[in-house]
């Protein structure tokens, strides 16, 4: 139990953009991720668009961190009409990872990280174009129809019995073939955030309150104690009083006092007043000073038991 006694007072580098991907016979001149296959999907009486995917794959043995790359997508017009982005961090665990037109029914149930709205319709079947892209950077990149570029692709077929996907072959090209992947919802791993360190205020306590002043209230204070034998930081510390809380700063050495001089105390409570010392977890010391004070009189803490 704490104990209190009113006692009277005496002293006081610029990256060039490559819009074609390098491929090479050796690995490393591949790039870390590029696009496997893609399809821009095919009506029938359950859905307008089934199976709009695409799907990318990596070239590196170890997990990769896709923060940092974007996919865009280019309309018929050649517009940028779509990006998705990936959280930070995306570690992509598999080797290979789609994503899906989120109207396809084949996506219904799929983590959101693997859909993509880029318009109410999904990919353009007649002509588009998707990039990889890692800062300005184009990684790979694909189109189809009426767009050129080096990996360009036939329009894709709107009848399930004529659609086929383009799926990437060993030589790097692309060929058509009736192939819809495996969806894996665990490709891409996103760790949970770690949660912030709370620091504790823990050993801070109140050790006197002089509110009664004889002259003016510039007399007024509340001193603190570090009850610790480390140094304590009261930055993460707050001063609760009459329902107002007040910020601490600084640092406070070891068995070290500190005086408040900067909140207005009442002079003589005609109730009972609690003053209560927080951080993030709670309240770590409280006090009630009772109603009523002599003039020039403190009210202090003698010991903490």
């Amino acid at each position: 139990m704490k104990k209190f006694i009113f006692f009277s007072i005496g002293i006081f580098a610029a990256i060039s953009l490559q819009t074609v991907p390098v491929f090479a016979d050796e690995e490393p001149a591949a790039p870390p991720i590029f696009f496997r296959a893609i399809n821009a999907g095919y009506k029938d009486d359950q859905s307008a668009q089934n199976f709009d995917f695409f799907e990318l794959e990596k070239s590196v043995a170890d997990d990769l961190d896709l923060s940092g790359f974007r996919i865009q997508y280019f309309n018929s017009s050649d517009k940028l009409a779509g990006e998705l982005e990936f959280a930070e961090p995306s570690i992509l665990r598999a080797n290979t990872v789609v994503f899906g037109f989120n109207k396809s029914p084949q996506f219904a149930d799929f983590p959101s990280r693997y859909l993509y709205n880029f318009s109410s319709s999904g990919l353009a079947s007649t002509a588009g174009r998707l990039k990889i892209v890692q800062g300005e950077t184009v990684v790979d990149e694909i189109c189809w129809g009426k767009l050129t570029c080096d990996n360009q692709l036939a329009k894709f077929a709107t009848k399930q019995e004529e659609n086929r996907s383009a799926v990437r072959q060993a030589d790097r090209s692309f060929a058509e073939e009736e192939y819809y992947p495996t969806i894996n919802p665990d490709a891409i791993f996103i760790p949970e955030p770690e949660p912030e360190p709370i620091v504790s205020c823990a050993g801070l306590q109140i050790t006197e309150i002089y509110s009664s002043y004889e002259v003016n209230s510039s007399e007024q204070f509340i001193e603190l104690y570090n009850s610790l034998d480390s140094e304590l930081s009261l930055d993460a510390c707050t001063l609760r009083y009459k329902n107002k809380d007040y910020p601490l700063q600084g640092a406070l050495a070891a068995n070290s006092y500190t005086i408040l001089q900067d909140i207005l105390l009442t002079k003589d409570p005609s109730t009972s007043l609690t003053y209560e010392l927080r951080d993030a977890s709670g309240p770590i010391f409280s006090l009630d000073q009772p109603h009523g004070q002599k003039k020039g009189t403190s009210y202090i803490l003698l010991d903490d038991q």
